[in-house]
């Protein structure tokens, strides 16, 4: 059991990368797809308009009701001007998994074979990441997807250069990863004048 759970820390380092590459390359297609059919509802509603035929009466709350653009500007629009939060959602997600990535790097020590395991794997991701850079200048040459990301300009920019940030991320964190391995621990039963809490059971 207990060795199960250090093999699994071991390769926390693997696993991380592979989810990174895989919600860099998903999410800001898709934070792309939901700004770009919010900006079209919006620009369509806004040529929808009707007078609402409003009884006068004193106990009314708002008498600037007087039409349909009136209730929207007051329920769907502020909705729908949330979407310019959304490149800043997909920018704050990507960098807190590199966070993630080193906490995981930092917390899961390896021995120096699982380094040059950590460096082959992060050469593969490279690999496979350099692939997805390219499928993604490909389909910013259609106009239609070029025209849906262009308010994630800084998302653009980490999906051209994204093979050089994963393997320099990768190489980074395993070096920490190995590292912590090297760091001096306290020898207590050599040093007697050191405090020790608690007692072994």
């Amino acid at each position: 059991m207990f060795n199960n759970k250090k093999g699994q820390m071991e390769f926390s380092n693997l696993y991380m990368l592979v989810i990174f590459l895989v919600v860099v390359s998903v999410s800001g297609l898709l934070a792309g797809l939901i700004y770009y059919d919010m900006e079209i509802l919006d620009s369509t509603l806004q040529t929808v308009n009707f007078q609402i035929p409003i009884q006068d009466n004193s106990t009314l709350t708002n008498s600037s009701i007087t039409d349909f653009q009136d209730i929207l500007g007051i329920t769907v629009y502020p909705i729908l001007g949330l979407r310019t939060s959304l490149p800043y959602l997909v920018y704050f997600m990507i960098f807190g998994f590199i966070i993630a990535l080193g906490m995981t790097a930092y917390m899961s020590s390896k021995n120096p074979i699982f380094f040059i395991l950590h460096v082959l794997f992060t050469s593969l991701m490279t690999y496979f990441s350099v692939i997805l850079s390219n499928t993604y200048v490909t389909l910013l040459s259609n106009p239609f997807i070029n025209n849906m990301m262009v308010p994630f300009t800084i998302y653009n920019k980490l999906m051209l250069y994204l093979p050089q940030i994963l393997f320099f991320t990768g190489l980074l964190f395993g070096v920490i990863s190995f590292i912590n391995v090297m760091k001096p621990t306290s020898n207590q039963q050599g040093n007697q004048m050191g405090l020790n809490y608690g007692g072994d059971y």
